[in-house]
């Protein structure tokens, strides 16, 4: 009886031993984070397509402006007609109107559509570049620093910079490789 409880604890002691061997044999975990915000912030397409819709959205702007400069100018001229002649012109005013509106809700369509694709189209090769680095730098859980309460730095890698860093290398390349292929303009 007594071997065999010395034969059970010697079995326990190795089962323990081997248990804690291999739970330092696991490689260790290791955790980024990435401030994902900042990175479209400092992504040089994501300022490029901001640029380019702020032109646009001005663009629409002064359309939109010389619409409603139309519609106040017949407003003026009708508050000094006849009945008679207001009346054929009231018609011609209502419809500017609803042209304006319906002008209004297609810029603002249009505008939201292509900002939702181009930022969906960057999100993507954001997630793509945060993957690529994690899996190049053996990274076994990166996280997005928004959602986090706290992070011990000592204990976690910021990839922020080095994933706003390789896709704004991306784009230039990318840019670089379309001017190539660009036919000369003439001037």
């Amino acid at each position: 009886m007594v071997a065999a409880m010395r034969t059970m604890m010697t079995m326990g002691l190795v089962v323990m031993c081997a248990l804690a061997l291999s739970v330092q044999a696991e490689p260790a975990i290791k955790i980024g984070y990435v401030d994902t915000e900042m990175v479209l912030q400092g992504s040089l397409e994501f300022k490029e397509v901001d640029r380019e819709a702020r032109t646009k959205i001005e663009v629409k702007e002064e359309e939109g402006q010389a619409k409603l400069e139309a519609i106040r100018k017949l407003e003026e001229e009708l508050s000094v007609m006849s009945e008679e002649q207001r009346k054929a012109r009231y018609a011609e005013f209502n419809r500017m109107r609803q042209e304006l509106y319906e002008f209004q809700q297609q810029t603002r369509e249009e505008i939201l559509e292509r900002q939702s694709v181009d930022l969906k189209r960057i999100a993507n090769k954001i997630k793509a570049a945060i993957e690529k680095i994690s899996r190049e730098q053996g990274f076994t859980l990166v996280l997005d620093v928004k959602p986090v309460l706290y992070l011990n730095p000592a204990q976690v890698v910021d990839l922020t910079d080095k994933v706003t860093q390789m896709l704004n290398s991306a784009y230039e390349q990318e840019r670089q490789r379309l001017q190539r292929k660009a036919p000369a303009r003439v001037e």
